[in-house]
């Protein structure tokens, strides 16, 4: 191999290249090198030899991100879930603190008598939901 052909050397001034930035990754190695005169880059990948043992490891790499893919996916739905049922539930709260106050302030009922009503009105509400619930499309 001449010193035109050697692949660690800046082809414009014969320096040796300085490495950037190495990165990892299954199978695989990437890297980013740069002349100190020149300041031209070099970017490399190399893959690992092929053998009976990675191509083992790759498939269960295979598996392995695909099912985390599946919970990932999983995940971002129930965290979705999760918020609007969060934010649906501190809404009502504040609503019900507000409406109480605006009771029992403005309206002159007492605290006992709210907290009263409202224990009534829960049953009378879950009916309402039961006899007024639409119907899913199948």
């Amino acid at each position: 191999m001449s010193i035109s052909e050697d692949p660690d050397c800046c082809p414009h001034c014969r320096s040796p290249f300085e490495i950037v930035f190495v990165k990892f990754r299954f199978g695989r190695t990437a890297m980013i090198a740069r002349c100190p005169n020149c300041a031209i880059a070099s970017a490399e990948e190399w893959r690992a030899a092929e053998s009976k043992a990675l191509d083992g490891a790759k498939k269960i790499a295979g598996i392995t991100r695909g099912f985390w893919r599946g919970v990932a996916c999983r995940m971002d739905s129930l965290n979705l879930r999760f918020r609007y049922v969060l934010a649906l539930l501190i809404g009502a709260v504040i609503t019900a603190a507000v409406l109480r106050h605006a009771v029992h302030i403005y309206g002159g009922i007492s605290r006992e008598d709210i907290r009263a009503d409202a224990l009534m009105a829960i049953p009378a509400v879950a009916l309402a939901i039961i006899f007024f619930r639409r119907k899913r499309q199948p």
